[in-house]
């Protein structure tokens, strides 16, 4: 509670898959009911994990729609848009007024944009539909997970996946109404 109290605290932070713990689990209530008290967001841990120690079933998207439907006044942010699940956090993200997304950790390393677009062109107009779906793009949020990607890349990645109309919901609008930055 002393780290909320903190201007320089802009909120909590779940990693489910790795402490094998469902968002739902009533040992986080208290965490949720601080966050809405003191006006801060949760952001959780969704989707794939990075290492082979993290459970999946822990990290899924829709874990998210339980914590957020019995705290409505406690705002949520699905880091990694629950990728690979992209249709069940589209789902979550439609339903929940007080859940976000965030777009970090897509990719990672050094990459070739234009090739990166071609070998993938089936999983990126999936995103982009899905991010449709989910009810606008005042619910997304740029992130990057740095330092696994370069900064300027996926930048660029992201001007080239998110249409231009939006650039200003995803980069700074959603993230300053949710961070209250």
């Amino acid at each position: 509670e002393q780290n909320l109290q903190r201007e320089s605290c802009v909120g909590i932070k779940l990693y489910p898959g790795y402490n094998h713990v469902y968002v739902g689990d009533a040992r986080f209530f208290p965490l949720y009911e601080l966050a809405a008290q003191y006006d801060k967001p949760v952001a959780i841990h969704t989707g794939s994990t990075a290492n082979g120690m993290g459970f999946l079933k822990y990290c899924h998207p829709l874990t998210v729609d339980e914590a957020a439907a019995q705290f409505p006044k406690t705002r949520f942010v699905m880091c990694h848009f629950g990728n690979p699940w992209l249709p069940d956090a589209a789902a979550v993200l439609e339903k929940n007024a007080n859940v976000f997304a965030d777009l970090s950790g897509l990719l990672e390393g050094l990459f070739d944009l234009d090739e990166l677009f071609e070998e993938n062109s089936g999983y990126f107009s999936l995103l982009r539909t899905w991010l449709g779906y989910a009810g606008g793009y005042e619910k997304v949020m740029y992130g990057t997970d740095w330092p696994l990607v370069n900064m300027e890349q996926y930048i660029h990645f992201m001007q080239c996946l998110i249409p231009e109309k939006h650039h200003e919901k995803v980069f700074y609008q959603t993230a300053k109404h949710v961070y209250h930055l």
